[in-house]
């Protein structure tokens, strides 16, 4: 008989299990030598709690609220595309798994199935969609528009994103993706270049020479609040506040991108206190269990985000599997904060200097 699944890693077994190695590699995978990407996992267990005792905790708070909006989660479903690789519902399983869990879900532009047939099949659901300022910014604004008409709720830009990182294991897999997985939103090529199947995509070139201006011209030609997911250093937060953004997540991408970058729960106290609850932050990168989710709420995150864990459920058991891994993290964190002393986010982010301490 199978074990059940009971932590998030768990979920990543079985998908190793499931998946191709190809496939597994591509959703595991990491940029260079991986530094940054181990980083984001290793600082959170850097990162020790300091809990605090005799506290009632007999009812845990776990609400949080931004956008205009209250969730009984925080915690959201980060952009990742090509979902069909672990599910053949793809996306549409995902996204029923959110509206189920009453989360957000970040779709990918370069997801598996169309941002119509994501809204249409999971009304209710909070959808999110993620672009890029692409060399043709026509195809940036139409993927936006049709995120509107669709009643998606936000918009995440990526930033930090002039170029795709070096992706070894694509590399040394000379990775495509099968013949029946595609970016329902763009059309296809044929492409050589194995590191990442975005090369392989029409119009889905990214823009070195983007800067703030165009980030401004987003916000300021859309109709819904746009999420800069990309910000890793303190300078940053006034020019992203300036161009329009209304929110901010701390993201290094998975450490896909810039490998010895700085992990996401190392910088993001120094960025709470550049935006000083401004607008809303975020984390993605390396929550993997109640405690690290703690650590980042503490820290002044609103919400965390799911990347790899997210795909690795998927693969292993559908809308159900997404919805059991989300369900395992919300537990933990409860308990988290049972055990640290903390009944609601707002007690332990007031907590944090006595509740947290690096090792």
């Amino acid at each position: 008989m199978q074990q059940p699944c009971v932590q998030l890693e768990d979920f990543r077994e079985r998908a190793r299990a499931l998946l191709s190695g190809p496939v597994f590699d591509y959703v595991d995978g990491w940029a260079d030598n991986g530094v940054t990407h181990r980083s984001n996992r290793a600082d959170f267990d850097r990162l020790s709690l300091l809990p605090l005792v005799m506290r009632d905790v007999s009812r845990i708070d776990l609400t949080t609220a931004y956008l205009g909006r209250t969730s009984s989660l925080p915690i959201g479903l980060s952009p990742s595309a090509f979902h069909q690789l672990a599910h053949p519902l793809g996306e549409l399983a995902t996204a029923e798994a959110a509206g189920a869990m009453g989360v957000p879900m970040i779709v990918s532009a370069m997801a598996s199935r169309d941002i119509e047939e994501i809204a249409e099949t999971s009304a209710g659901a909070r959808l999110w969609l993620h672009v890029y300022l692409f060399r043709d910014r026509d195809v940036t604004r139409r993927l936006i528009a049709r995120a509107e008409a669709a009643g998606f709720e936000a918009i995440s830009l990526g930033l930090g994103c002039p170029s795709i990182g070096k992706r070894p294991a694509n590399l040394r897999n000379r990775f495509t993706l099968p013949e029946d997985v595609r970016a329902a939103n763009f059309l296809y090529r044929s492409s050589s270049d194995f590191n990442n199947p975005i090369n392989a995509l029409a119009a889905a070139e990214l823009d070195p020479s983007a800067d703030w201006h165009d980030v401004a011209t987003v916000c300021r030609e859309t109709s819904l609040p746009v999420i800069g997911k990309g910000i890793m250093n303190p300078l940053d937060v006034e020019p992203a506040l300036a161009a329009g953004l209304s929110g901010l997540m701390v993201s290094n991408h998975g450490g896909r991108q810039l490998d010895t970058a700085i992990s996401t729960i190392r910088i993001l106290p120094e960025i709470s206190a550049a935006l000083s609850g401004r607008v809303p932050l975020f984390l993605d990168g390396g929550v993997r269990c109640g405690t690290d989710a703690l650590k980042a709420l503490a820290l002044g995150a609103d919400a965390v985000f799911l990347g790899r864990p997210v795909f690795w459920a998927l693969s292993a058991g559908g809308t159900e599997g997404v919805v059991d891994m989300l369900k395992i993290l919300a537990d933990e964190l409860e308990r988290a904060m049972q055990l640290s002393g903390c009944a609601s986010l707002p007690e332990a982010r007031s907590a944090a200097a006595n509740l947290l301490r690096w090792t």
